[in-house]
């Protein structure tokens, strides 16, 4: 489900981030070292972080779409500094130490707005749309067919979520009976597709004659119509 992943992913962008953190408080991590180094010790760290922003900003938009300008440019953010941090210790330069200082400053931004990011991710997770919960809890209950055991909704989605319980028995009957109209469709396509190729075969063998045979039928009467010319040749020479 959208949700138990999104905890899982939230939980692990607050470990990295607090890995990153910890690194540059014991200065395993450090504004000193060359570029190269810089981007080895810390290119597990952001490419996993990047992908985790990319899969909550799914999940985010997802559980509260009301709030899709605040999650995506939180997001953007984030990645764009992570990118940054990354672009300036692969560029060629004459002076390795400014770059990796620069870097280093994108570095700490990637932690601020990671933590803004992750700030985010809770109020969410805390407090997800209600009708959208909703939603879900009816679609686990469907995949499960159990019981649905509660629904967090506020007085005004109370009477949408109590419609769409009423109709989901009927939902599920109509999904029945159109399942069993297809097959009925399907078995018409065959028996027409079998007599279709039926009447063709018929035709196959009852069909004109073909070109082949047309020119073997020609030839053969123009070999007849030179042996009459040759019969009535020797039949005037005889006359004569």
């Amino acid at each position: 489900m959208i949700r138990e992943e999104f905890n899982e992913n939230i939980s692990e962008f607050e470990e990295v981030l607090q890995k990153i953190a910890s690194d540059i408080a014991s200065r395993t991590i450090f504004e000193k070292l060359p570029p190269p180094e810089l981007l080895n010790k810390t290119e597990g760290y952001t490419s996993r972080l990047k992908d985790l922003a990319l899969s909550v900003e799914e999940s985010m938009l997802i559980l509260k779409p009301e709030r899709a300008y605040a999650i995506k440019s939180a997001c953007k953010n984030f990645v764009q500094t992570l990118t940054t941090f990354k672009d300036i210790l692969r560029q060629n330069t004459q002076d390795p130490p400014a770059n990796s200082r620069l870097a280093f400053e994108q570095l700490r931004k990637a932690l601020t707005d990671g933590s803004d990011l992750l700030f985010l991710m809770r109020e969410v997770k805390n407090d997800p749309s209600p009708l959208v919960e909703a939603l879900l809890t009816l679609r686990k209950a469907s995949e499960t067919k159990g019981p649905i055991v509660s629904i967090r909704a506020s007085k005004d989605i109370q009477p949408v979520i109590k419609y769409l319980l009423s109709r989901l028995d009927e939902l599920r009957a109509s999904l029945l009976s159109l399942e069993k109209k297809v097959g009925e469709m399907k078995q018409i396509m065959r028996e027409l597709q079998e007599e279709s190729l039926s009447i063709l075969s018929g035709n196959n063998r009852t069909q004109p004659e073909t070109d082949k045979e047309k020119n073997e039928k020609e030839q053969l009467s123009l070999s007849d119509f030179k042996g009459r010319e040759k019969e009535e040749g020797d039949n005037s020479h005889d006359d004569d």
